[in-house]
C-alpha cells in the first residue's frame, strides 16, 4: 500500500513538474483587414501539438425595432421621467463611480506595471512579423497612434531576437490591413512568482477588499 501512494506521489509531482517547467512553443499567423480576421495558432507542449484556426467576419448589425416616442409635457419633461430629470442622478452617480474606480485602480498603476514588464520578460519572442497599414477618419490621430506604435515596436525589438516590422500610415483613407506571423516560447513557472507577488501586495490587497466591499454595498443599495 506503501509502495502504491510513494509511486502515485512520484507521478503526480513529475506531472507537476512537466506542466510548470516544460517550454510552450506558440506559433501564430494572423492576417486581418475591414472585412474580418484570419488566424492560425499551433500550440506545442512536449509531445502534444494543437492547432486552432479561426475565421471571423465583421458582425452583421442589428436593426432596431422601431418605438413610438415619449410624448412630451408642456414643461419640456417627457412622460416617464418625474420632474423632468430623473436621469440626472443615476447619470451623476455612475460617474463618480467610475471615477473612485478609476482613482483606486490608479493607486497600484505601479503594480500593474510591474506585472506586465515581468511577465513580457518572462516570454521568450524568437521571430516576429508585423506588416501594418491603417487609416484613421481623423488624419491627426493616424499621425498620433503612428508615433504610438513606432514606440511600441522599438520596446518589443529590444527582446526580440528577430523582428520585422513595417507601419504605413494612410491619411486621406480609412483602411485596416495587418499581416501578423510570429514564434514565442514561454513556461509556466515563470509567471507564477510576479503573480505572487502581485496579488499578495498590500496596496492590491486593499484594493481589492475596496471593490469587495463597494460590489457588496451596490447590491444593497448603500454607497460606500
Amino acid at each position: 500500500m506503501s509502495l502504491l501512494i510513494y509511486s502515485l506521489s512520484l507521478c503526480i509531482i513529475f506531472l507537476l513538474g512537466l506542466i510548470l517547467f516544460a517550454p510552450i512553443d506558440v506559433v501564430f499567423n494572423v492576417k486581418g483587414n475591414l472585412n474580418g480576421v484570419h488566424s492560425i495558432v499551433d500550440v506545442k507542449w512536449s509531445f502534444l501539438s494543437m492547432r486552432f484556426p479561426r475565421k471571423k467576419g465583421p458582425e452583421k448589425a442589428s436593426v432596431p425595432t422601431s418605438k413610438p416616442l415619449d410624448e412630451v409635457s408642456e414643461d419640456g419633461s417627457r412622460e416617464g421621467d418625474e420632474d423632468g430629470n430623473e436621469a440626472g442622478p443615476s447619470l451623476r452617480e455612475s460617474f463618480d463611480d467610475i471615477r473612485s474606480k478609476g482613482r483606486m485602480v490608479y493607486g497600484i498603476s505601479y503594480h500593474i506595471f510591474r506585472l506586465l514588464k515581468s511577465i513580457f520578460s518572462s516570454i521568450h519572442i524568437r521571430e516576429l512579423s508585423c506588416d501594418l497599414a491603417y487609416g484613421l477618419p481623423d488624419p491627426a490621430y493616424t499621425g498620433m497612434l503612428c508615433g504610438y506604435l513606432h514606440t511600441l515596436a522599438s520596446v518589443v525589438h529590444s527582446g526580440c531576437r528577430q523582428f520585422h516590422y513595417s507601419i504605413t500610415p494612410q491619411f486621406f483613407d480609412e483602411q485596416l490591413d495587418v499581416r501578423m506571423t510570429g514564434d514565442i516560447r514561454f513556461r509556466i513557472a515563470s509567471f507564477i512568482p510576479p503573480l505572487l507577488m502581485f496579488i499578495f501586495s498590500r496596496e492590491v490587497l486593499r484594493t481589492g477588499w475596496w471593490f469587495v466591499k463597494n460590489k457588496r454595498s451596490s447590491r444593497s443599495g448603500v454607497s460606500v
